[in-house]
């Protein structure tokens, strides 16, 4: 069976080895990683874990960054990590719709540069607001142009609280949904419960182009979410995700494994869907998929 990982993060090394040197403009990353004890990893023990776990793809995501100059950094290098591993790697490039034109400049050069994805954004730390068009319309109109997906952090509105979670919840979510139905969107996290709600038709109507990862899943939910959001949503819009190297592959494959229970939709949601969604071709592959 085929396995891609639809959302993971991987630093730069000098932010890796020194992240208590970052800029205390950069709040979300100190609150989360500045005092050093959460884990990050170069791409070699990543490709090592992965061979381990039977992981065939992953997705690099940079961090939400504030500021311009951090997002370039973490785009380049994610984009020079796949150029020498495209047949593990998909790179996807972060900016914040908050920095205006030179965001999109960025956006737009990462995209000509192989970025196969925008995300993920963050609202509450990069300073944006989904509400405002005039703000999204740009990085969303760009997103379309190049066919690629947008990876928008959701957070569930009840339960525990924990660092990086933030006000984009699915009423939220839902509204700038229906603002940009022609963009194929990503919503982390199980999209913060939003897939129960395409229980309702309307909702359903205008999440056609939407994809839930279960990024941190064994953190939120029990594993039979996987069944019931796709039993919810519709098997082809799940995506398996990890938020790697948040929780090892051992972890969340044997609770995305467990959840499904050898349905029919566990080769679809570990692999199948995000090789569709991201145009990887798996055709020399008929032995995994």
């Amino acid at each position: 069976m085929f396995v891609i990982d639809a959302h993971t993060h991987m630093f730069p090394a000098e932010v890796r080895e020194r992240p208590g040197e970052v800029e205390d403009a950069e709040a979300a990353f100190k609150l989360m990683f500045g005092q050093g004890k959460s884990r990050m990893t170069g791409p070699e023990t990543m490709l090592s874990e992965m061979d381990a776990a039977g992981v065939d793809m992953a997705v690099l995501c940079p961090f939400p960054w504030t500021t311009l100059e951090r997002c370039a950094e973490n785009n380049d290098y994610l984009l020079d990590v796949a150029s020498y591993r495209p047949e593990r790697f998909l790179p996807f490039a972060v900016t914040s719709p908050a920095l205006g034109k030179g965001a999109l400049r960025e956006a737009r050069r990462c995209l000509e540069a192989g970025a196969r994805g925008l995300g993920e954004l963050h609202a509450q730390p990069q300073g944006f607001d989904l509400s405002d068009r005039e703000t999204m319309a740009p990085l969303m109109e760009l997103a379309m142009e190049y066919g690629v997906p947008v990876m928008i952090h959701v957070n569930e509105p009840v339960g525990h609280d924990y660092p990086g979670k933030g006000p984009v919840t699915p009423q939220a979510i839902y509204g700038f949904v229906r603002e940009f139905p022609g963009v194929d969107l990503i919503l982390p996290h199980w999209g913060g419960g939003l897939p129960f709600y395409e229980l309702m038709p309307e909702v359903a109507e205008a999440c056609a182009r939407v994809y839930y990862d279960s990024a941190a899943s064994p953190y939120l939910y029990r594993g039979e979410v996987y069944r019931l959001a796709a039993a919810a949503a519709g098997t082809e819009k799940i995506l398996f995700a990890t938020d790697y190297p948040l929780l090892p592959y051992e972890r969340t494959l044997a609770d995305a494994r467990g959840g499904m229970a050898g349905s029919a939709c566990e080769q679809a949601v570990l692999g199948g869907n995000a090789a569709r969604l991201f145009r990887v071709d798996i055709s020399g592959n008929p032995e995994k998929f």
